[in-house]
């Protein structure tokens, strides 16, 4: 069976953040994605800006629908 391959930084953080149980820092997540933790950073702040993503805490993140 295949498995699920994302193909963007902000599909790889999203999947990661679903993945993960409960809230997640942004360090961990840019090292799941393979990305820097400021390019991580910059697309968790728009993704909380369209509301997909939850701001929990200082670099902290969880998914808005949990």
């Amino acid at each position: 069976m295949a498995s699920f391959k994302p193909s963007t930084v902000t599909q790889e953080l999203l999947f990661h953040l679903a993945r993960i149980p409960g809230a997640v820092h942004r360090d961990r997540l840019a090292t799941a994605a393979g990305t820097s933790k400021e390019y991580a950073g910059r697309l968790l702040s728009e993704m909380v800006r369209l509301g997909r993503v939850e701001r929990v805490g200082r670099g902290t993140y969880d998914l808005a629908d949990r």
